[in-house]
């Protein structure tokens, strides 16, 4: 540990980011991207044009993405929350909802960043077993007083659990946030998006890294009640407002259309 890292820090163990071969043979299954490039219309979208204007800050509150977002997902554009990429979201929301007296509950069997998360703001966690045929047992996450955060599809494991446990969680906790990663979502689950006009504690976070191709434009967002959208941009602009690049924002609203053009998602 570096004589400068406060003292606070000294037993956090870091994320180990997924290796990156520089010779671009492989197909990489350790990060789970797609082998297929960002559709047409995309790398269209970023063309000169949208590379002359870098010599200015992109809009802070994303104001056009979240309108083609909101129409998409049928919900209000104050309902969107944009940045860099879900981890982003993850990490807003392990700051703004928990702290040592308000703790966290996420499976055993996860994505790696949740502990980290967790350990990094100081917060107590409970990680409930998966039953022996991996999947999560809804029942552990009720009444446990804590936010919950559950990877619907499961990392590792693809299992999903249904809207029904979903509400049941919801329902159970309340004055808790009920965060559901929805990063897999596309490729065979189902979105609890549908459930946030009638639970307002519920947060779902998503990506456009895995299913549209876009791992290296880092963008995510999450869809919840206008309340926890507010808390999360209170943080997103008490750190960096200008966290998601202009061609990024360019090429996620191309996407977007693409989306909505073709059905494709």
């Amino acid at each position: 540990m570096s004589r400068f890292l406060s003292p606070r820090f000294a037993a956090l163990e870091a994320y180990t980011p997924g290796e990156q071969p520089r010779d671009q043979q492989y197909i990489k299954l350790n990060t789970n991207e797609s082998p297929y490039p960002p559709s047409p219309e995309v790398l269209a979208r970023l063309n000169a044009d949208e590379v002359k204007r870098l010599n200015l800050y992109p809009d802070p509150e994303g104001k056009i993405l979240k309108e083609k977002l909101a129409k998409h997902y049928g919900v209000e554009k104050e309902n969107i929350f944009l940045s860099n990429g879900s981890d982003d979201i993850l990490n807003f929301a392990f700051m703004a909802f928990c702290d040592e007296e308000r703790g966290a509950a996420f499976p055993e069997i996860s994505y790696g960043f949740y502990p980290v998360y967790a350990d990094l703001y100081h917060v107590p966690h409970v990680k409930p077993f998966l039953k022996e045929d991996f999947s999560i047992d809804y029942k552990d996450y009720c009444d446990i007083n804590k936010m919950v955060v559950i990877a619907n599809p499961n990392a590792p494991t693809g299992m999903e659990i249904g809207l029904f446990e979903i509400e049941e969680i919801l329902k159970a906790n309340p004055n808790h946030v009920v965060l559901i990663d929805e990063a897999y979502v596309d490729f065979g689950g189902t979105s609890a998006v549908g459930l946030v006009e009638k639970y307002p504690n519920l947060l779902v976070c998503m990506t456009y890294s895995k299913s549209r191709s876009m791992a290296g434009a880092r963008l995510g967002f999450a869809i919840a009640s206008k309340e926890i959208i507010e808390d999360l941009e209170k943080i997103k602009f008490s750190t960096n407002p200008y966290n998601i690049n202009r061609l990024t924002l360019a090429a996620v609203e191309a996407a977007v259309e693409v989306a909505k053009s073709k059905s494709a998602f």
